[in-house]
């Protein structure tokens, strides 16, 4: 991962700036992974089977960026030492007595050396005023060039650094589900129907899952019907004795997130709960098919308003 790079004067800087940068905000996006995790929140936009691999992700970003802030020390360190000896080189380096005869051997390695004539002093002031005015201009297109790159860097780095930004603000939450629920959930027409006898006991805990599976399933149908069963989910008033409960259902984001329903019916007028309020409810679980339709809807038929309870809230997705 590391980089065998000569870096000099502004280029070294940019170089580090962009490494230290990098280094930054992608160890945030894999902390902010690890906390979403941690807090529950990915429950908002994924689904529970990829909570696990977003946490294993996390961490290896923050391995990788442990791996790659130590090759950038050792490289900052490299360049340090590598400047060090070039300074104390040019630092030693003196012109004895003969140094007018030594700049032309060194000038021209290939040829026989040159003797300096009477004009030699104004031709070589003239050749170093050349090379300084060449190098000055290289210079400033160079610094041009990397005042671009680094601007270039910044823009990258805050276009990376908007995710970390979204969880410091709070987003995703449960909040912004809420108004997801509240487009998701279409009118229904009443059923109608006549509650009759309903079957009591115990009941035990039911799925909303399995509740709309089995209204398309006529194995699992014949298996659930007449059992006692218990619903936990959020409220939703349809008519005085008929309401339906509700969560979600994610395969996997929140883009296709879908409201499990399920109807129920009640002898009495049902009051005293509102919209997307946590409920308990207890019943007989029955499969209707509405007026008009080939499909059944699951459906649980309460004895008693008594067992229509509020409840702790729950996950917002099953």
């Amino acid at each position: 991962m590391a980089h065998d790079h000569h870096h000099h004067g502004e280029s070294a800087r940019d170089y580090f700036v962009e490494q230290l940068l990098t280094i930054f905000v992608v160890g945030s996006l894999g902390a902010v992974g690890i906390l979403m995790y941690r807090d529950g929140r990915l429950q908002y936009i994924l689904a529970p089977a990829f909570h696990l691999p977003v946490l294993i992700g996390g961490i290896a970003v923050l391995v990788m960026v442990a791996i790659r802030a130590v090759a950038v020390w050792q490289e900052a360190g490299q360049t340090r030492a590598h400047d060090h000896d070039h300074h104390g080189h040019h630092h030693h380096h003196e012109h004895g007595p003969d140094c007018q005869h030594g700049h032309p051997v060194h000038l021209r390695a290939h040829d026989e050396p040159h003797v300096h004539g009477p004009d030699c002093q104004h031709d070589h002031a003239h050749a170093h005023a050349d090379d300084h005015h060449d190098h000055g201009h290289h210079h400033a297109h160079d610094d041009h060039g990397h005042s671009h790159d680094l601007a270039w860097v910044f823009a990258r780095m805050m276009v990376l650094f908007f995710p970390v930004a979204l969880y410091m603000i709070g987003v995703p939450n449960s909040g912004f589900s809420a108004e997801r629920i509240a487009k998701m959930l279409t009118p229904e027409e009443a059923l109608n129907q006549d509650v009759g006898n309903v079957a009591t006991g115990e009941g035990s805990v039911l799925s909303f899952n399995d509740l709309n599976e089995a209204a398309y399933d006529e194995g699992k149908r014949e298996a659930l019907k007449g059992k006692i069963g218990i619903l936990v989910g959020r409220f939703d008033r349809i008519a005085d004795k008929e309401f339906r409960l509700y969560r979600l259902k994610m395969t996997c984001c929140a883009a296709d997130t879908v409201p499990l329903k399920v109807r129920i019916i009640t002898k009495t007028a049902v009051s005293g709960f509102g919209n997307s309020e946590w409920v308990r409810v207890k019943g007989e679980v029955r499969f209707v098919q509405p007026p008009g339709s080939s499909q059944f809807i699951p459906v649980i038929a309460v004895a008693d308003v008594a067992d229509i309870q509020r409840t702790a809230a729950l996950n917002e997705y099953e």
